[in-house]
């Protein structure tokens, strides 16, 4: 192999994974899913916790703020009022002098203009303003003691306990969340240290300067912010809840990814795993190469089908299964469609490792990367040996005659055409030999059919020698042979071969013991004195050949000038002719056909009939092939089917289960208009269409075009069958019988004329009807003239004969007769 790039043509396959791989992906998924979605609940707890024990302790914090403020304020203006030794004011009922302080002489003193004023010490103003800063504020604030002058300023248990802290030095402040009034407050409470001003009003209870008097407590109503604090802390709860929201479905997303990708992941190796499997267990020879054509890999059946074992081929060269037997063209060729196409099919010759050469049916496919470069070439093949030599031993049969080895009519027939042709082009002339032996029938009569075939094979033997290796020898059936002349000078070309076949025919044979004497008569056409085209040479020998029969045997004729008087019988036969439909001269004559299996007739074929007022009945011979050079045999055509429908209507009204054949010139098949015609007559006649038959000859069949062959299909789909009349006359390779709606093959009465006296003839007809049977064909027996053809053909298991064993062609009244006749007989017998 070597590298050939060529368009990238990918084969999409389709590969399940099995129950349980898929119930493990998903269990995977799921378990890694909720350990992700309980790993990313408990992270969003911690933040939640974090984050509100943060809150709550900013709120603290805050509150804290507040209070200590609000302390420092008391503080402030304590030192304040005590350093400027108290304030007087007029006594009022709020204000009224104070019992604490009567032993201070300058508590009570009268101003200048007469008012009485009294002194207020700076904690009883302390105590007051705080007091209305709690009415506005809601912090409160007092001043306590455990040692104190007015009962107001007594310390509550948590207040003195304080107080005994501050004293002893342990803490500088203490703090307390409680209930006050209902409410939560945060409480600060802080030493009152006694100072020099203080001594004033309070140094008669003897605290020294520098010492614990008493503390400073202040209140502060919690209720704000906790109402911040919650609010946050949804805040926070609705946020985590949405981070929460949001990372499950993210988890569910990428969950779903990656049970996407695990899918296709498992997919990959199932697919590898099946391709790995297919390649080891494959039925062909398979090979992988690089795309510089080394040998990577090579599965079982290679090494069965070559021989080579993996070893000895891995990174060698695929050449080392190569043949030779074909060409470099055949090579470049191949690879040119690579190149072209990305693969290549084909029939190619190989050699085992034995040296044995094999045909294979070979597949090379280019595989390409990303980037559209070959990755790699991948050839597979398959011995086809024997199939091949089944085909060319078929192909044989239908083209070589099986007695003498001599191409038969179908190649004889290809041969003489391309003789025409040869010699048209280089402008030389060709000769046709028609040969009839003289006496054969005397030989088969007396000595036996072996007898005559073992002297048919001596006359094949004696031909040979008479011609060159470029000339054509042909047996076209029983005792009448062909040569074709490829290419001679002149007419004493013709005349000399034909004088060397005569002498050699004249020397007697010897058989059995016995010598035997025959002669041959011989008609000989030229190309182009007496035709341009096969059939007219073969026309014109076999007429000159009658005639030296005529003339006394033993010898050869020229075609003569008589073919004058015979184009001026053509010319009246044309006259009449287009004459005949309009004056009703047709006739329609019916044949009938016989079931061999049920023993009862089956249906009848529709035959032309020309019956002239002058010239009187003309043969079809005559005038079809006349009558489709003029284009009118599709009108006689139509009527034959006209009449055998309305004929065929009444039969099957009278009880008679019957279908009708009408045989169809290929001039029907020049336009398309030809199923609308037969439907008009199925419609106009009332003749089912699965009862009507439509003959065609194989020589026409096998020469169809794609728009004809569409006509075929047009037909079929009307519900009509279609037949091929005189199978196995034309050159054909089979192949046409699976690519065309048929539904039935006419074995040509050729082939049957002499079944029962020819053993060669036998398995011929067996073979078609095998193959015909095996492609679900039916299959009808053309020529049928005596019990022992007939007892063959059942034996062989044919479906249909037809023949004048049964009856001849005859009028529609005559074949009623018979057809009620024969029934009558039937149900006797039943």
């Amino acid at each position: 192999m070597q590298s050939a790039p060529a368009a990238k043509t990918p084969d999409d396959g389709i590969v399940t994974l099995p129950v349980t791989e898929r119930r493990r992906i998903i269990d995977l998924v799921i378990r890694y899913g909720a350990a992700a979605v309980v790993l990313w609940t408990v992270l969003l707890g911690i933040s939640l916790w974090w984050n509100v024990g943060h809150q709550q302790a900013t709120t603290f914090e805050l509150a804290l703020n507040t209070a200590r403020s609000a302390f420092n304020k008391d503080l402030a203006y304590r030192r304040w009022a005590s350093g400027h030794g108290g304030v007087y004011v007029e006594p009022t009922e709020k204000t009224p002098p104070s019992p604490w302080m009567s032993h201070l002489p300058d508590r009570d003193l009268t101003a200048s203009d007469g008012r009485l004023l009294t002194l207020m010490n700076p904690a009883y103003m302390l105590r007051e303003m705080m007091a209305d800063y709690g009415d506005d504020y809601g912090i409160k604030g007092r001043i306590v003691g455990i040692v104190y002058l007015n009962p107001n300023n007594e310390a509550d248990p948590w207040e003195a306990e304080a107080i005994r802290q501050f004293s002893a030095g342990r803490i500088p402040e203490k703090l307390e969340i409680a209930a006050l009034d209902g409410h939560p407050h945060l409480r600060l409470i802080k030493p009152f240290l006694m100072e020099e001003s203080c001594q004033k009003c309070h140094g008669h209870l003897g605290f020294p300067n520098g010492s614990v008097r008493g503390a400073v407590g202040v209140s502060v109503p919690m209720a704000p912010y906790l109402e911040v604090e919650h609010q946050a802390i949804r805040a926070l709860t609705v946020s985590h809840g949405g981070f929460w929201l949001v990372g499950v479905a993210g988890i569910g997303l990428i969950g779903r990814r990656s049970a996407r990708r695990l899918t296709e992941k498992a997919l990959s190796d199932e697919e590898t795993r099946l391709a790995a499997h297919v390649f080891r267990n494959a039925l062909e020879a398979t090979l992988i190469t690089d795309p510089k054509g080394r040998i990577l890999r090579i599965n079982p059946m290679f090494t069965e089908l070559t021989g080579y074992e993996e070893a000895e081929v891995i990174g060698g060269n695929p050449r080392i299964i190569r043949s030779n037997h074909h060409d470099a063209d055949f090579y470049a060729e191949m690879w040119q469609a690579i190149y072209r196409d990305g693969r290549w099919q084909g029939e190619i010759w190989n050699r085992r490792k034995d040296g044995q050469v094999f045909v294979a049916w070979e597949s090379i496919v280019a595989v390409y990367d990303e980037a559209g470069a070959v990755r790699y070439f991948i050839g597979s093949f398959s011995d086809i040996t024997e199939q091949v030599e089944a085909q060319r031993h078929i192909l044989r049969l239908a083209h070589y005659d099986v007695l003498t080895d001599l191409p038969n009519r179908v190649l004889f027939q290809d041969r003489l055409e391309r003789a025409v042709v040869h010699a048209l082009r280089h402008d030389r002339q060709a000769a046709l030999l028609f040969l009839d032996l003289d006496g054969f029938k005397k030989v088969n009569d007396t000595m036996g059919h072996r007898a005559g075939d073992e002297l048919l094979k001596e006359v094949a033997v004696r031909l040979r020698g008479c011609v060159r290796m470029t000339d054509t020898i042909a047996r076209l059936g029983g005792d009448e042979f062909t040569v074709i002349l490829d290419e001679i000078s002149a007419a004493g070309d013709a005349a000399l071969v034909a004088e060397k076949i005569l002498a050699a025919l004249q020397t007697p044979i010897a058989i059995d013991g016995r010598e035997v004497f025959i002669g041959t008569s011989i008609g000989i056409s030229l190309f182009p004195v007496d035709g341009r085209s096969g059939d007219e040479l073969l026309k014109h020998a076999d007429t000159a050949m009658y005639q030296a029969k005529a003339a006394g045997k033993g010898r050869f004729n020229f075609y003569s000038a008589e073919m004058t008087k015979r184009e001026e019988h053509r010319l009246e036969l044309e006259m009449a002719l287009r004459q005949a439909l309009e004056e009703g001269q047709f006739l329609v004559h019916y044949q009938p056909k016989k079931n061999i299996a049920a023993n009862r007739v089956s249906g009848f074929e529709a035959l032309v009939r020309w019956q002239h007022p002058r010239l009187g009945m003309i043969s079809p011979l005559d005038f079809i092939p006349l009558a489709e050079e003029m284009h009118q045999v599709d009108r006689i055509d139509l009527f034959v089917m006209r009449q055998a429908c309305l004929q065929g209507r009444i039969w099957l009204d009278q009880g008679h289960d019957v279908t009708m054949a009408v045989n169809l010139s290929g001039v029907n098949f020049s336009g398309d208009d030809l199923p609308d015609q037969v439907r008009r007559v199925l419609d106009e006649t009332g003749f089912p269409a699965d009862h009507l038959e439509l003959e065609i000859t194989e020589s026409f069949v096998i020469d169809l075009a794609v728009d004809q062959r569409e006509v075929l299909q047009r037909l079929r789909a009307l519900g009509v069958t279609l037949a091929i009349d005189d199978f196995g006359t034309g050159y054909s390779s089979l192949s046409y019988l699976k690519r065309l709606p048929v539904n039935t093959l006419k074995i040509d009465r050729s082939f049957v004329r002499d079944i029962a006296r020819d053993s060669r003839d036998m398995m011929l007809v067996s073979s078609i009807i095998g193959i015909a049977h095996s492609l679900g064909l039916k299959v009808v027996a053309e020529g049928i003239e005596d019990l022992d053809q007939m007892s063959i053909l059942a034996a062989q298991e044919c479906d249909e004969i037809q023949g004048y064993l049964i009856a001849k062609p005859m009028p529609a009244d005559l074949a009623g007769l018979f057809l009620n006749g024969m029934h009558a007989s039937d149900a006797v017998v039943s």
